[in-house]
């Protein structure tokens, strides 16, 4: 993949955690595992990528995090989208959607690749 495609991820990266935390609590992990196995291996996300948006959400109040034990000695963090990240997410959707509708208009883009 080359370096585009990079910054794309880089910028939907967000909003998919965003999706993934609307439909449960998970932990960081957890979300790794997810965008590995939704995108049937085409899209990864690193736990070090992954810490600084998670981060980034904690702080703005979009998400929160709480700690469960699941063992004797062990604990896992989990993070909870608030409503304020609901509306977060509804919006960066909306413009991920506006910009990927423009981009396949500029691309003379119907549902398929064939006019390449």
């Amino acid at each position: 993949m080359g370096q585009n495609t990079d910054n794309f991820k880089r910028g939907t990266a967000e909003m998919l955690v965003l999706y993934l935390l609307s439909k449960e609590d998970l932990y960081g992990y957890q979300i790794t595992q997810a965008f590995a196995e939704k995108s049937d291996g085409d899209y990864t996300m690193l736990e070090g990528s992954l810490y600084p948006i998670l981060y980034r959400l904690t702080e703005a109040g979009y998400i929160s995090d709480y700690t469960r034990q699941v063992g004797v000695r062990r604990t896992r963090r989990y993070y909870h989208l608030e409503d304020a990240g609901r509306e977060y997410y509804r919006e960066i959707l909306a413009d991920y959607d506006s910009v990927t509708k423009s981009i396949s208009k500029i691309l003379d883009r119907k549902e398929d690749c064939d006019n390449i």
